[in-house]
């Protein structure tokens, strides 16, 4: 089932540890939807002190469902394993709520789409733009 929200675009998040393990994490995503599939990056705080560290998404979206797997950029030790998401749109397809996985480790994360056009808005705009 295709989703009728576009995702794409920057959206705010953070994910939590379980049992409070550690910080509650604030990270950034972007996303690009083409169909059904997503692909993207996302930059958060390095927890271990090293400025931040990046990854690539990719993943699929289905109805209000979204499904992406995170895998570092450059990982080394602590970030070297991929973390899988599972979440659900909400409010109108302007929030993404869901559990992460990580081995044997799962979390909670939610991210918000950062406010103004969504980016089909903004591609549409310029195509009526007049010449």
């Amino acid at each position: 089932m295709r989703s009728t929200t576009d995702l794409s675009g920057e959206w705010d998040g953070v994910f939590t540890y379980p049992g409070g393990s550690g910080p509650d994490t604030p990270f950034l995503a972007t996303l690009r939807q083409r169909g059904n599939s997503i692909t993207g990056t996302i930059v958060e705080p390095d927890i271990y002190g090293f400025g931040s560290a990046e990854a690539t998404l990719v993943g699929i979206v289905g109805g209000s469902g979204v499904d992406f797997t995170k895998t570092y950029r450059r990982a080394r030790m602590g970030y070297e394993n991929p973390v899988d998401y599972v979440g659900q749109l909400q409010d109108d397809g302007q929030r993404v709520v869901g559990m992460w996985s990580l081995l044997d480790w799962n979390g909670s994360f939610e991210m918000t789409r950062r406010s103004g056009t969504t980016a089909t808005e903004t591609r549409q705009a310029k195509v009526e733009e007049p010449a």
